[in-house]
């Protein structure tokens, strides 16, 4: 590994905005993994910092204890486990939100984000299964997030649904067209989203 990659914990501590203490809590616990040692100071590995980053601040959010937050990074990281499927859903009404949150929860793993910006930046963290993309957001709407996503190698591969309360069918055509797998019309009834969230993470598994 390249030594340049490798931080110290008051490095760790400063990108985590967290104290030092709470970033040796975080390696007692398994979350955060020693890459390397130079005498008595523990080195980790930068991006494998930045990538836990979110996650853990999205799980820390959702209540879960230290120990969880362990166990659920450990079950994402073992070759040959699957986890649970990770949804990211891209909302800014926190109605919508929460109604979403409670349904996939506990059998997916649930990321938020309220606008396009969050949005990009999250699917690109996280690197989620697939993307529950409201059409109307601030800073960036649903169309231009998706335009990006699936213009970028790194995340053209992550299925979108688009969420829209625009019923013509040249608005949906074009959310097709920029690249969505498929759609939801607001105000959507939750057993309808639930399945077609089913089917696309089907289809997309079987052309694995």
């Amino acid at each position: 590994m390249n030594e340049g990659q490798l931080i110290g914990i008051d490095e760790v501590a400063e990108l985590f905005g967290k104290s030092i203490e709470s970033i040796r809590k975080y390696k007692n616990y398994g979350i955060l993994k020693v890459a390397d040692r130079i005498g008595n100071k523990d080195l980790f590995d930068r991006e494998d910092a930045l990538s836990k980053k979110q996650v853990i601040k999205d799980l820390q959010i959702k209540g879960l204890s230290l120990a969880q937050i362990a166990e659920q990074l450990e079950s994402m990281e073992t070759p040959g486990v699957q986890g649970p499927y990770r949804l990211l859903i891209v909302d800014d009404e926190e109605e919508i939100r929460n109604n979403l949150r409670e349904l996939f929860l506990p059998d997916y793993e649930v990321h938020e984000a309220v606008d396009g910006i969050e949005a990009l930046e999250k699917a690109r963290t996280l690197k989620p299964d697939l993307i529950l993309l409201d059409l109307r957001l601030p800073r960036m709407d649903g169309y231009q997030v998706c335009q990006r996503l699936k213009g970028d190698p790194a995340t053209a591969h992550i299925p979108i649904i688009m969420e829209t309360a625009l019923i013509e069918t040249p608005n949906k055509v074009k959310g097709i067209e920029y690249g969505a797998d498929d759609y939801v019309t607001k105000p959507f009834d939750l057993e309808e989203i639930a399945a077609r969230v089913k089917m696309v993470l089907r289809r997309v598994k079987q052309r694995a």
